[in-house]
């Protein structure tokens, strides 16, 4: 082997180095060949790390997509769950309140049993309020994730991911992700919910409208035949000498029951325009004044009622339409005279409290049934749909109207012992004061 060495005969499959140059070569290329393996590994992980969030923005692209084609909860909830199996391998169910106030599954296409759900951890989550987070956190419990979908207006529901593989969750890009989508997802479902109260708004608005036309159209083309009716029935009632008496009988019977089909009329003619817009014609009036007139239009009808009037004199103007304010009570004192027993007791009371009027008439009849206290005054609202007592139920819908028009509120309540209270209140004013002029003293 010396000889060999000495002759210049390189030794093959050994580490020795036959020149110290080679060293310095070899650890170049060494580090040349590791900064460059790692520089290829690093770029085909963020290669992979490209095409996730590629796929990932086009699954976002996808998702946003079909939600904003959603025009029902139902497909909203369908999307987020097809999309999930999809793209996770998990299951996703929405958690919506519904009218009992509790939360319920919107969609039943999930591979889990509802029963896993944990009905506390989702309410906890959805009564959770951080309005100053923009993230919503993610509970995880039971193997389920649980994330609130919190809207711009308020918490729409909850949204509980159930993942064959709790890992792909771990990391804040993917929890990121899963708080993006939940947005998304609580976005779609309160521009639902809006596009239905708007659409149900317009329908209530375009019925209200032809309601009004035709209540309105009706009253006009009914008043010509019912004065008609009822002037002929005067006239022949004022020639009752020269008639029979079961004639008599009969023509009353027409003037009656034409009288009450006019108050019908006239109470449809109110509603309308009230609904449409009254111009009211304020004048400073008596309340002494605007019940008395009330009672002269309602004698016949109070006739059987011993009704009981207690104003102070010192009850102050109040500054009203007075034509419309005697509607007021004239429906009231119609109201208890049709819904009390004869023989009891109707009364009026009245009183000043700070800035506003109060008004009670109370009766002695059966009262209003709990809970409808609100609703007695909508239209062709009545006290007992099954009623033989006549009336179309506009009487306290237009009370209500009038009131309100003049700045006030009307409510009932339950009298003392039995019966129903109807409170109304108008505002006081600074009634006009007086100017008397002093006169010069005359000298003789």
């Amino acid at each position: 082997g010396e000889e060999g060495e000495k002759a210049g005969v390189q030794r093959r499959f050994s580490f020795a180095v036959a020149d110290a140059q080679y060293l310095l070569t070899f650890a170049v290329m060494l580090v040349t060949g590791l900064v460059v393996a790692h520089l290829t590994s690093q770029l085909h992980r963020e290669a992979e790390q490209a095409r996730q969030r590629e796929r990932r923005s086009h699954d976002l692209y996808e998702m946003a997509r079909a939600l904003s084609a959603a025009i029902a909860n139902e497909q909203i909830a369908d999307a987020a769950t097809r999309f999930f199996a999809r793209s996770f391998q998990a299951a996703a169910i929405i958690l919506l309140r519904d009218a009992a106030g509790e939360l319920a599954q919107l969609c039943e296409r999930v591979t889990a049993a509802p029963g896993q759900i944990d009905a506390s951890v989702a309410r906890a989550v959805f009564m959770r309020d951080s309005p100053g987070d923009e993230e919503q956190p993610i509970v995880e419990t039971g193997g389920l994730l649980y994330i609130a979908l919190k809207a711009p207006m308020r918490t729409r529901g909850v949204l509980v991911v159930m993942p064959e593989d709790a890992t792909w969750v771990a990391g804040d890009e993917s929890r990121l992700q899963l708080q993006t989508y939940a947005v998304l997802i609580a976005i779609a479902l309160e521009r639902v919910h809006f596009v239905t109260v708007a659409r149900e708004a317009t329908v209530h608005m375009e019925g209200e409208r032809l309601r009004s036309t035709l209540l309105s159209a009706l009253s006009h083309d009914l008043r010509t035949p019912l004065t008609a009716i009822l002037g002929s029935a005067e006239s022949m009632r004022l020639n009752a000498a020269a008639l029979p008496v079961e004639h008599i009988a009969l023509i009353d019977a027409v003037r009656d029951q034409a009288r009450r089909t006019n108050e019908l009329v006239e109470n449809i003619l109110d509603m309308a325009r009230l609904e449409s817009g009254v111009k009211l014609r304020r004048e400073w009036q008596s309340l002494e004044e605007i019940v008395g007139s009330a009672l002269g239009a309602r004698a016949p009808l109070l006739a059987a009622h011993h009704v009981e009037v207690a104003l102070p004199p010192e009850l102050p103007l109040i500054e009203c339409d007075a034509v419309l304010i005697e509607r007021v009570f004239v429906n009231l004192l119609e109201n208890a005279a049709k819904y009390t027993p004869p023989g009891s007791v109707i009364q009026i009371r009245a009183c000043a409290e700070q800035d506003m009027l109060r008004i009670d008439v109370i009766d002695a009849g059966p009262g209003i049934a709990p809970g409808r206290e609100a609703t007695i005054f909508d239209k062709f609202e009545r006290g007992d749909a099954a009623s033989s007592i006549p009336g179309l139920g506009l009487g306290l819908a237009i009370c209500r109207a009038v009131i309100e028009v003049h700045g006030g509120k009307i409510h009932v309540e339950r009298a003392p012992g039995h019966g129903a209270d109807f409170v109304f209140t108008l505002p006081l004013g600074e009634p006009p004061t007086m100017a008397v002029d002093s006169a010069e003293e005359v000298r003789p």
